[in-house]
């Protein structure tokens, strides 16, 4: 498996968990089985490269380190997430 399926399987797998909720990053690192230490591991393997694809944003731009700070798919995120739930269905 090379790199770049790596990334997309891992931005896939974010995409399914946040679905058409907003979610805080402990709640995303849970669902994905990373402990809670793994914040760089999941900001560098998931977050970046899926607001990088345009697929992830923050619930407040403005302030990137605020407490309550969540995740939501875009529309483009939002149209992900029907291609995989499609996938999965067959």
């Amino acid at each position: 498996m090379n790199t770049k399926t790596k990334v997309d399987d891992r931005v896939n797998r974010l995409v399914l968990i946040i679905g058409t909720d907003v979610l805080p990053r402990r709640e995303l690192i849970a669902a994905l089985e990373l402990r809670q230490s793994a914040r760089r591991n999941f900001r560098d393997n998931y977050l970046k490269p899926a607001t990088a694809k345009g697929l992830v944003k923050m619930q407040f731009p403005e302030v990137p380190s605020r407490p309550e700070q969540a995740y939501k798919l875009t529309p483009k995120g939002l149209e992900l997430l029907a291609t995989l739930t499609a996938e999965e269905a067959i």
